[in-house]
């Protein structure tokens, strides 16, 4: 059986990496911004303070909660995808320590020369050998044998010039279903194997975007908490909400003159402070 088959593919080892619903009703005393998602006013006290749903505070701090799930379930994917390329390391490792034992624990017949039959990019920018051993007259396997990926562009195409690889093989008798290494597996770290490389280059990346996620996160928890405890709404921030929930240029925006909530023209009242049309102004 060619080398690499005690867990791997051609070059490689194994594995690898590799809402809806909702009901529809006509809003009262509520606003409508740009995605015509209708916010019914409804007071709540939170810690001693009171706010109003579908007032500007409710809806900055809604979306922000929304937005932290996004980055909440990216992290969730970077978590899995991290464990799965540790997986895949600790397989290559154990690959690595059965075919060393399989060396150092073979006789001196186990080491014969093979055939070279062609060099192949392989992962992690290293490249593979492919070879077919010549038994007694016939080709002992169906397919080529290969080794990992391991080989720089130089080192392969030297074994390529040559012709001839030696291998070891996991025992005699051989048949077709028999194992194989080549005899300098030894000499390579762990660190030039394709599939090494490129299972730390992603647990890597997961990581990165594991530590900017909850970086992210923790800068919206401070903006949430900043938002719902303040009393205070910023002017450039009015005027963003009322950009996004206007909905004709010809309608003239009111708001407020006591907290400066935005209004809408069916309240009667003020969303926010409960103070009356008679005491805003345009």
């Amino acid at each position: 059986m060619p080398s690499g088959s005690h867990g791997g593919s051609s070059g490689g080892h194994s594995g690898g990496s590799s809402f809806g619903g909702g009901s529809s009703r006509t809003p009262s005393k509520a606003f409508t911004h740009r995605y015509d998602v209708h916010h019914t006013p409804h007071r709540y006290t939170f810690m001693g303070r009171s706010y109003s749903v579908g007032s500007y505070r409710y809806y900055t701090m809604s979306k922000t909660i929304r937005t932290m799930l996004t980055i909440a379930g990216f992290l969730v994917m970077a978590l899995i995808f991290y464990f799965e390329q540790m997986d895949d390391i600790e397989q290559i490792l154990d690959d690595q320590a059965y075919y060393f034992n399989m060396i150092e624990t073979a006789d001196s017949d186990q080491y014969m020369i093979a055939d070279v039959k062609g060099q192949f990019l392989g992962e992690g920018g290293r490249y593979y050998i492919t070879y077919n051993l010549d038994y007694n007259g016939n080709d002992l396997w169906r397919e080529d044998g290969y080794t990992y990926s391991i080989y720089t562009m130089e080192e392969a195409a030297s074994i390529f010039q040559s012709g001839e690889i030696e291998i070891v093989v996991e025992g005699l008798p051989l048949n077709s279903d028999t194992d194989s290494i080549n005899s300098n597996y030894m000499d390579f770290d762990i660190t030039d194997d394709g599939s090494y490389i490129v299972a730390s280059r992603y647990r890597s990346l997961s990581l990165v975007i594991g530590s900017v996620g909850l970086a992210i996160i923790a800068g919206f928890a401070v903006y949430y908490f900043k938002q719902m405890f303040s009393n205070e709404i910023k002017p450039e921030e009015r005027s963003k909400f009322i950009r996004d929930s206007v909905n004709h240029e010809d309608e003239k925006p009111e708001y407020c003159i006591y907290c400066g909530a935005l209004m809408s023209p069916n309240d009667s009242v003020c969303s926010n402070c409960g103070s009356a049309r008679s005491y805003s102004s345009k």
